[in-house]
């Protein structure tokens, strides 16, 4: 198994509009690429003072084939959306993990 997660630091003022975008029209989006079998978006638990909010976008892929059509077929194209959109109000880093 393959996890593909995006962390996502927002302000806390943007959190609900944040959330509907994400839900309602982002994450529908990657999931039209068929690609993995399961996502996630989560709140981050832990806080940090005056620092925002972090969300969690976890994508399961059932391998690396899967994961390297959804890198290199679709991700620029998702990845222009959601730039399009939070271009300099929210910041993100991705990282892949391996189900150990």
């Amino acid at each position: 198994m393959i996890i593909y997660n995006t962390s996502y630091l927002i302000e806390n003022s943007m959190e609900k509009e944040f959330c509907e975008w994400m839900k309602t029209k982002f994450i529908p989006l990657l999931k039209e690429t068929g690609t993995f079998s399961a996502c996630y978006f989560c709140k981050v638990m832990v806080a940090t003072k005056d620092e925002g909010l972090t969300y969690s976008l976890q994508l399961l892929f059932k391998n690396k084939e899967l994961f390297t059509k959804y890198h290199g077929s679709f991700e620029p194209r998702v990845k222009a959306v959601f730039e399009a959109k939070y271009r300099s109000l929210v910041m993100s880093f991705s990282s892949l993990l391996e189900e150990a």
